[in-house]
């Protein structure tokens, strides 16, 4: 009992000293709008460390934001340079809609227009990689009922689903 105890408590202490980075994307194409609808979940403190570095800010609340709007935009300018979609050979760009919190979490949402079928897709999403080394961002992509996964790390940024 007391080496199980003590194996619980150095395995608590080790996941606290070594925390793991990820955020999940769930993506899913909707065809009556024409469109693929995105959710993007990353941790708070993730999220601020990320858009700190890359706003060049010294001070960001990605729990209680000063100003929401501006925080969206911020997070809006962040996924536009780290995420990317590329739709049947062709690259498309996406509107952020905006976010909101969930617990220790922000979701973040964004649409991707004028897309009437997927054949296949490419996903990059490099989102936090250039700031945790152990950064690893999971996609989910829903298509015609069909959901495909994959994990992407600083060796694997990109995947490309196929639907045909």
């Amino acid at each position: 009992m007391r080496i199980i105890l003590l194996c619980s408590v150095l395995f608590g202490v080790y996941l606290n000293w070594h925390p793991f980075h990820v955020s999940v994307t769930d993506m899913e194409h909707n065809a009556e709008t024409n469109s693929i609808e995105v959710s993007h979940r990353i941790f708070l403190d993730d999220l601020e460390v990320g858009l700190k570095k890359f706003h060049e800010l010294e001070r960001l609340d990605t729990y209680k934001p000063a100003d929401p709007d501006e925080l969206d935009k911020l997070i809006g300018e962040y996924l536009k340079k780290k995420v990317f979609v590329v739709v049947n050979g062709q690259d498309k760009t996406f509107n952020f809609l905006g976010s909101e919190l969930e617990g220790d979490a922000r979701w973040c949402y964004y649409e991707i227009e004028d897309v009437s079928s997927i054949k296949e897709i490419e996903v990059t999403n490099v989102a936090l990689m250039d700031v945790f080394d152990d950064q690893q961002n999971i996609v989910h992509m829903k298509n015609n009922g069909v959901m495909k996964s994959y994990k992407l790390d600083k060796d694997t940024k990109s995947k490309t689903f196929n639907f045909q």
